[in-house]
């Protein structure tokens, strides 16, 4: 298994936050441990990607910001677009 690189983590977890809000499910759906999960929402934050908001019951929850929707959709339209043109040099 090769290693990812940061985008590829950055990526994983901008996907996750757009269908999940609780630590633990963005990490088991970006395959991260607690501790690099957290590490890597703190960059996303302060970059202002994801931003935190507070359930009426005090939980913490993980948002995407317009910056980050933003991201994750050029994003993957460059990841979707290299795939497709690896694709067809492997086709040939």
């Amino acid at each position: 298994m090769r290693k990812r690189s940061k985008l590829e983590i950055y990526l994983d977890i901008l996907k996750a936050v757009s269908k999940k809000s609780q630590l633990t499910h963005i990490g088991n759906s970006a395959n991260l441990s607690w501790k690099e999960t957290k590490k890597n929402l703190e960059i996303l934050i302060k970059k202002g990607f994801v931003k935190t908001v507070r359930t009426p019951k005090k939980e913490v929850q993980y948002t995407l910001t317009e910056k980050g929707l933003e991201a994750l959709e050029i994003i993957q339209k460059i990841v979707d677009m290299l795939s497709s043109k690896e694709q067809a040099l492997h086709a040939t």
